[in-house]
């Protein structure tokens, strides 16, 4: 089992209310006790003239302060490493997904049922050339248009069974989807599309 089924697993965990705290990994818990234990031996030394006492004790004390220490560092590192992974897996599934951005495109629906909405009401994508694919399953004409940031492009009004596409090259930012058809928009037909 990898890193990532690892987090996929803690993850599932935590939706479920499996008794795991969100966000709290190894790293936290471990540098936690190690600074636990500093602020322990940093009271019971300025309480103690002899502490730790040569021998046994100051092995004893040295030694778990060095465990500690290692333990910190090391779980800071794996975490990172697990932190970098499930970023980068984030990154390939939104592509595979359909994040737009460097040639891909995005793709979404409208409601079957008539409603006047999208499938989604957010999207993610790549800074560049982006598209969007709309799917009109329904029998109420609709499109896919953007706009923001000095975008404004509007793609074709298709019947049911159509597809509506449209592309634009779009910098980091929030712009608008929607549908332009009269009314659409303001019955709810929009979202927001994030670009970074």
């Amino acid at each position: 089992m990898g890193l990532a089924a690892l987090t996929a697993a803690r993850r599932r965990g935590c939706e479920r209310g499996h008794g795991y705290v969100e966000g709290v990994n190894a790293f936290h818990v471990i540098g936690g006790l190690f600074a636990v234990w500093a602020v322990t031996l940093t009271a019971i030394g300025i309480r103690r003239e002899d502490f730790p006492r040569p021998g046994l004790q100051t092995a004893a004390v040295g030694t778990l302060s060095i465990l500690l220490a290692a333990g910190a560092i090391g779980s800071g590192i794996v975490t990172s490493a697990q932190e970098a992974e499930e970023h980068e897996e984030e990154g390939d599934a939104a592509e595979r997904g359909g994040a737009g951005g460097g040639g891909r495109a995005l793709t979404l629906s409208a409601d079957p049922g008539g409603d006047l909405s999208f499938d989604t009401d957010t999207l993610e994508a790549r800074a560049g050339q982006v598209t969007i694919e709309m799917e009109n399953p329904s029998s109420v004409p609709h499109n896919v248009s953007v706009e923001g940031r000095g975008v404004n492009e509007e793609g074709k009004t298709v019947g049911q069974g159509g597809t509506s596409t449209v592309t634009a090259e779009l910098q980091p930012g929030e712009y608008d989807f929607y549908c332009s058809v009269a009314g659409h928009r303001e019955g709810g037909m929009e979202g927001t599309l994030t670009v970074r």
